[in-house]
């Protein structure tokens, strides 16, 4: 399997296992995915396009925000969503 994966080759399912292991178990989440087939490096570089930066990950663990994975309405990309009011991706919150 090809190292690099575009956005549109994760599925939805898959973006969701990522996003627990990163609130939950990690090494639960990398095993589980490399079984799949998605390297360790993929599955980082996958977490880095939904947002799960370190910063968001800390907010996290102060509270427990209705964290969801929403398609954004300007561009159509999955991304990582903190409430039902963030409808943007980042990319597109910061062209307004």
């Amino acid at each position: 399997m090809s190292e690099q994966r575009n956005a549109e080759a994760f599925s939805e399912s898959i973006d969701a296992c990522i996003v627990r292991g990163f609130l939950a178990d990690r090494k639960a989440m990398f095993k589980n995915l490399a079984r799949q087939g998605l390297s360790r490096g993929v599955v980082l570089e996958r977490a880095r396009q939904l947002g799960l930066t370190e910063q968001f990950l800390k907010k996290c663990a102060v509270g427990t925000p209705a964290v969801a994975l929403r398609d954004c309405l300007g561009c159509g990309e999955r991304f990582l969503s903190v409430g039902f009011q963030n409808r943007l991706c980042s990319r597109c919150r910061s062209k307004t």
